[in-house]
């Protein structure tokens, strides 16, 4: 059936390909060039209607079905599941089972990765896109989960210092890496501000607009100055040691996105009390499907 979308440019391709002989024989060679142009013009516009309708944008798989002990699982260690009610849950199962399906979680040292580390995955994207009336985590297609911390060039260190990673731009591009002790510690103490999952998932969130900048996809222009304007205000109070907002987050744009999300995820109660106006930002970005 597809191949019969493409059946108008070819006639259109031979015909007019086919009448440049004939014009140029009754010396028509000014008509002979529209014609070239136009054979030019159709050879483009089919190329944009085949990249259009062949770019690769892989068919979901049918989801992965949670079991009754991955739900209970979930509701012994994820604690952001635990608080939902009901119906929120089955949307938070719902959307686990299709991260599953369509992202490769690899659990590097072993041939196939735990239940559980694929859950605390999956769990942190679910938690992180939480609210937004999209959820299709851009292009990431794998993410690699280290037994260990790691160094800024991937390799393996227990003593190194990072403990994830999203990749912008490179062969690495559509890639995530998470250090697993790091993931299941960020999952144990729910109300630090700090959990690896949700802040990489963050910064691919942030990544979605096409830059990690700190400025999230899909906001208004009058949004965007009034993000900035408040970014900006709590940065410089995190660098003056006067917030409650973890210090990573004062280190730039992207970190701060990163970590006050998080911060808001696991503590909004918190963050509605310590910094009103930042809150009230995002809890009205992060609500918006429910608009």
């Amino acid at each position: 059936m597809k191949n019969k979308s493409f059946l108008p440019w070819i006639i259109l391709f031979l015909v007019t390909l086919g009448s440049i002989p004939v014009i140029l024989h009754y010396k028509g060679f000014t008509s002979a060039k529209i014609v070239g142009i136009i054979v030019v013009i159709a050879i483009v516009a089919a190329l944009w209607f085949w990249r259009i309708n062949t770019r690769k944008k892989s068919p979901r798989k049918p989801k992965v079905s949670l079991s009754v002990n991955d739900k209970h699982w979930m509701k012994e260690y994820i604690s952001f599941y635990k608080r939902l009610n009901k119906e929120d849950k089955l949307i938070f199962e719902d959307r686990v089972g299709i991260f599953i399906a369509n992202v490769t979680i690899s659990e590097i040292g072993k041939e196939k990765p735990e239940k559980e580390t694929c859950l605390y995955v999956a769990a942190s994207a679910v938690i992180a896109f939480w609210g937004l009336p999209y959820y299709n985590y851009g292009n990431l297609r794998e993410v690699l989960v280290y037994p260990s911390n790691f160094d800024m060039d991937n390799s393996l260190n227990k003593h190194g210092i990072v403990n994830g990673k999203v990749h912008h731009g490179g062969l690495m591009n559509n890639t995530m890496i998470l250090s697993l002790p790091a993931l299941v510690k960020g999952f144990q103490i729910d109300n630090d501000k700090k959990n690896v999952g949700i802040h990489e998932f963050s910064h691919l969130l942030d990544k979605s607009d096409g830059a990690i900048d700190g400025i999230p996809n899909y906001l208004g222009e009058e949004d965007k100055k009034i993000w900035v304007g408040l970014m900006r205000e709590a940065m410089e109070n995190i660098r003056n040691n006067d917030s409650t907002i973890p210090a990573y987050g004062g280190t730039s744009e992207a970190e701060f996105f990163a970590v006050v999300t998080t911060y808001y995820k696991e503590c909004p109660s918190l963050l509605k009390v310590k910094n009103r106006p930042l809150f009230e930002f995002l809890d009205e970005y992060f609500n918006q499907n429910k608009k």
